[in-house]
Formats: structure tokens, sequence, C-alpha cells
């Protein structure tokens, strides 16, 4: 990540003449005595809260610093309105569009759609005052963040916000968005008229098998199969009849889920895991895909359940304490900004990696990211906010937040979408050694059983 990266990531988070626009356009009230609207917004984004001071406190805190205004506690929650959360929601969204306008990066088995895209959602608890707003289940309110993931870009492409008792499962509607895309979801999310709503969108997916289903074997392509039968019989009879053998091999067969017009024709894939067999549904091509394929693609799913930690534990999305429905939009727009804004940084510089064939420097880490830019943001907001920054602060910065941000276990645990995209290098030399590499001449030493005495061992 260089100075350009930074400068120009954060002018697409935070734009200074578009916020200005929108702020007059939404209607977001003004005191030229006091508020300094752009500083507000951005002391909203980069604040993250502490379990000691709270998200607002924080962020009045940060303000005041910024500004040098000697605001009062009351007067800065009364700036907290329904026009400045239809702005930062306005802010969000533009963020997003940039976000999806960067290009994506889906070598290998990624390839052979426009982009993978992974769903879910992320509970937020709130405090019971919000109960008629937001009612929840298992606690008095909150609220649910229904995130959609772009797997080649590795930043959120959608969102939106529903009471934390709805189901999830509604929440995610195939149309025409999704033509030409890929599709990883859990089991949360995964239906029968879902999957046919794929096959008539074009769209690819790869799910688990949902285990009250009962699929018809029509034919097997992989397997050890030890009898024969006919097409339409059922999977789980052959399977305790042992017609198909689980001896360690792959499984890939052609299946039927569901009856009549509500059935659905699709692969179903069975790949020997640490303790048993893993079942996915796929629509893929067997050409393309086989089946430890298949299961890869499912396990990249786990980008979202990281992006949904880098919210939680980077942008302390689960420390929201407000009282009012405005302040709880407010810290969800202003968090989810700050977990894109960490996002779109570390896809740019992946991108950087491929292009300048530099794949084996150590790629950022999402949530070391984000504290690194929490701990310098006081720098970062003063050149944001000044236009004739130079360039060499800019890359002072950047090289600065990038070198705390490199994942230094990447060589060891590189991740699956890491080894997907061929971002990866072989281990270094352990340090035991490279100690021993350093001292040829020196004489292994042992220590006595007291631990008080340390003996030469003879040659």
């Amino acid at each position: 990540m260089d100075g350009t990266i930074l400068r120009e990531t954060l002018q697409a988070i935070l734009p200074s003449e578009k916020i200005h626009q929108a702020a007059k356009d939404i209607g977001v009230v003004q005191r030229a005595r006091k508020l300094d609207l752009e500083k507000l917004v951005a002391s909203l984004v980069l604040s993250a809260g502490s379990d000691d001071s709270g998200v607002l406190a924080d962020a009045m805190r940060r303000y005041k610093g910024e500004t040098g205004d000697d605001i009062v506690r009351g007067a800065f929650y009364g700036w907290l309105d329904d026009e400045l959360a239809e702005l930062m929601e306005w802010l969000l969204d533009s963020a997003i569009s940039y976000a999806a306008s960067l290009p994506v990066h889906l070598p290998g088995i990624l390839g052979g759609v426009d982009d993978w895209v992974a769903f879910d959602s992320e509970t937020v608890t709130l405090r019971p005052a919000l109960a008629d707003v937001f009612p929840a289940s298992g606690t008095a309110a909150g609220v649910k963040v229904h995130k959609e993931l772009s797997i080649g870009r590795g930043c959120m492409t959608a969102c939106h916000f529903s009471p934390a008792r709805e189901h999830d499962s509604p929440h995610l509607v195939i149309d025409e968005r999704y033509r030409g895309k890929g599709l990883l979801a859990d089991l949360g999310y995964v239906s029968i008229e879902r999957l046919r709503r794929c096959d008539r969108n074009d769209t690819k997916y790869v799910v688990r098998l949902s285990e009250g289903w009962k699929p018809r074997i029509d034919r097997i392509f992989r397997g050890d199969v030890q009898g024969e039968f006919f097409p339409g019989a059922d999977f789980d009879v052959l399977l305790a009849d042992e017609v198909i053998a689980l001896d360690g091999r792959c499984v890939d067969a052609e299946v039927v889920i569901g009856t009549g017009s509500h059935s659905v024709t699709c692969r179903l894939v069975m790949i020997p895991g640490p303790k048993e067999y893993l079942i996915y549904l796929t629509n893929l091509p067997r050409g393309t895909h086989g089946p430890k394929q298949i299961g890869d693609l499912y396990r990249v799913r786990w980008e979202i359940e990281s992006d949904n930690k880098l919210d939680k534990s980077g942008a302390q999305l689960d420390q929201i304490r407000a009282t009012t429905e405005n302040s709880v939009r407010i810290q969800l727009y202003a968090k989810l900004l700050h977990s894109l804004l960490v996002d779109i940084l570390v896809h740019r510089d992946n991108l950087e990696r491929v292009e300048g064939n530099i794949a084996r420097r150590a790629p950022l880490h999402r949530l070391v990211l984000a504290y690194a830019i929490r701990a310098c943001h006081w720098h970062l907001l003063a050149s944001h906010l000044d236009a004739t920054t130079p360039d060499e602060q800019w890359e002072r910065l950047a090289r600065r937040i990038s070198d705390d941000a490199r994942d230094p276990n990447w060589r060891n645990r590189p991740s699956v979408l890491d080894r997907l995209l061929g971002l990866t290098a072989p281990r270094g030399r352990p340090r035991k050694k490279k100690m021993r590499d350093c001292r040829p001449s020196a004489a292994p030493y042992r220590r006595s059983g007291s631990g008080m005495e340390i003996h030469r061992v003879p040659n």
C-alpha cells in the first residue's frame, strides 16, 4: 500500500465536496458557529469507542480535538438527528458504489463467474429502550445487519438492517443482480426455491446439503459404487445399504431434490473431512470444478465471517449503547464505513501485490489494519482535510500503517482464499535454525537437571 492508495481511498470514503452538497440536499442543520460537518462525520467514522468511554463519547472527544470547539455533550447529541442519519446512509451507499467499481481478482477455480458473493448476517444487541423499534428474541432489543460480501473485491457490496427477531432467509433475494455471479451461503439461506431461482438467473452456487432434504440419485460420476441401482433411488438408502461405499474417496453425483414442479436438479459432491464426509450441492460444471475444488470454494465463505469479526472487534459494532433510533442508525452506518475503509485498503494492496509481481509480500491483516488506522487517525484526518498535503507525507503515513498491519503468520497459515488467489510464499527458516547458522562453530549445550548449571556437550 502506497500513499496514493491511502489518499484516494480516504477521498472516496469521505469526499469533502460531496458531503457538503449532500448535506444541503438532505437538509442537515448546520450551525455555522459550531458545527463542522466534515469533521463530525470523520470523528464518527474513525471513532470505535471502548468499554470504558462509549462510542459517542469517544466520537465527541475526537471531534473536540479536531475542531478545538468547546462543545457540550447535549449539543453534540442534538446533532444526531434524522437528517444526519440520512446523510450517513447516503455516505455508506456512496462508499459501497465505489467498492463495487473496483476490479475483481478471481484467478483459477474462482473464475467462470463475474464475481463470487457471500451472504450472511450479524446481530447487534441494543438497549431495552429500543425494543419497540428493534425487537429481538433472545434479548429485549437488537438489530441484524444483512451483508453481501464480494469475494473478488474483498468488500461489502450491499447491506440493510432489520429487527433481530426476523429470520435471515427472507432477506436474501436472488434476482437479476445476481445474474452471472456465484453464491456462497450457509444453511440458513438454503431452500429449494432459492436454488431454482439461481438456475433461472444463471447464478452459480455452492451450499451445504440441508439435513432434512431427501435427494434422489439419477447418476453417479465418481465414487466407489458396489452395486446396481435404479435412477431416482433414495440417496440415504444407497448409503445405508453400502451401494455407495465411503472409503475415503470423493463422490460426485447428479441428484434431484424436491417433487414435481418444485424440484431442482443439481450436483451432489461428497468430500472426506476431518471427522466425516462433507456434502455440498452445486450447479458448477464438472469440467471446470472437481469435488475438492467445490469444497475449497465453499470454505471461501469464511471470508464474510472474518469481515463480521472486523465489524465487531475492529469497528466495535457490538458496543452500541444508544437509546434513540437515530443514534443507532448513525453508529451502524459509521462503523460499517470504518470496516469498508479497511476492506478497500486490503483489496487495493492485494491488487498492487499481483500487478507488481510482489505476491510474496505479506498481506495486510484486516483486524490489525483497523487498529493501525485508529492509532494514527489524527495524522490521517489532518492530511485528508488539508488539500496541500505533500505526497511525501502520504507515503510516510502509508508506510507506517502497512508496516504495522502486515500479517506476521501469513507464510505459515495462509487462508484458503490466499491459496486460491496464488498469494502464498514458502515458509521461512525456523528461528532456531537461523541462530545455528549464525554460529556454525558453536557446540551445543545442555542444561543440568537442577537447571542451575550448563554443561557443554562433548563432540
